[in-house]
């Protein structure tokens, strides 16, 4: 059995997360050792020294020939389970916490533990956005900054979720309204008289926010580009909280074009904040 002072030592964590792919076998059914080799993919003296460690901690024991968990290594089983899962969102959340550590308004980093992160390090570039489309199809209100490294490959999705209703304000930056202007000026102005739209422009912004009904988003580039790698959304209270006031903060300094077309993008960058 293992003593407290085992469990203390950092090689034995380490030991227990190598081996936690047994563990995790475990959880389901017991095997012989045979069975565990096949499980696994090692070889006979590898799940030896898996089983002779695990066994040393009291996380295993043999019973008939074949190897359980013990209630103690139930624990462990989830224990390690758990901290591969929760290890794994941090990481994956490791573009979001930097990109919003200059934000207006600070946040504890732990307020986003609970968050769906999507990315694109599994094969498929567009999940981030996919997931984006998902959550647009199941609110009736977007209040949001920076949308354009979202939404320019879905544009006529998200107009046409304006058009049928949906309030929506954007935040967005000038050089992005001309090009959303020029490139799509049926769409504009049809959103823009659906009367569900408000668009207002500011200099800068720094990741592209986006405040659901029941959630809130947070998009980041790749480096030197538009193009989304993650996008983290949760319904934390404290997420949900900060988001609002991250999004008045920038709210506070934009200015409100009048028809998002080419007229009222001129009367923006005509006033002085833009003009100077």
């Amino acid at each position: 059995m293992a003593s407290m002072e085992q469990f203390d030592s950092l090689d034995v964590l380490i030991d227990l997360l190598r081996r936690s792919p047994l563990l995790e076998e475990l959880q389901r059914e017991e095997y012989d050792r045979r069975e565990l080799q096949d499980r696994l993919g090692v070889s006979r003296a590898t799940s030896h020294r898996h089983t002779k460690l695990l066994e040393e901690l009291g996380a295993i024991e043999k019973v008939n020939g074949r190897f359980k968990l013990t209630e103690s290594g139930a624990l462990l089983a989830d224990a390690c389970s758990r901290f591969k899962r929760e290890a794994g969102v941090a990481l994956q959340l490791a573009p979001v916490v930097e990109a919003v550590k200059d934000a207006p308004v600070p946040i504890d980093n732990e307020a986003f533990a609970g968050a769906t992160v999507t990315n694109t390090e599994h094969g498929d570039p567009h999940s981030p956005l996919a997931r984006f489309i998902a959550l647009i199809r199941e609110t009736e209100t977007l209040h949001a900054f920076d949308l354009d490294i979202i939404a320019p490959a879905r544009l006529s999705e998200i107009q046409g979720r304006i058009v049928d209703g949906m309030e929506t304000e954007l935040i967005g930056l000038p050089e992005v309204a001309k090009e959303i202007i020029d490139g799509y000026p049926e769409k504009c102005i049809e959103a823009c008289e659906s009367g569900y739209l408000t668009v207002k422009l500011v200099e800068d912004l720094p990741f592209a926010l986006a405040i659901f009904d029941n959630r809130v988003g947070i998009g980041v580039c790749e480096p030197d580009t538009r193009i989304l790698r993650v996008f983290a959304d949760t319904d934390a209270p404290a997420v949900r909280e900060w988001a609002w006031e991250v999004y008045e903060a920038y709210d506070a300094e934009a200015i409100e074009m009048e028809g998002f077309g080419p007229q009222g993008l001129r009367r923006v960058m005509e006033t002085p904040a833009f003009s100077s």
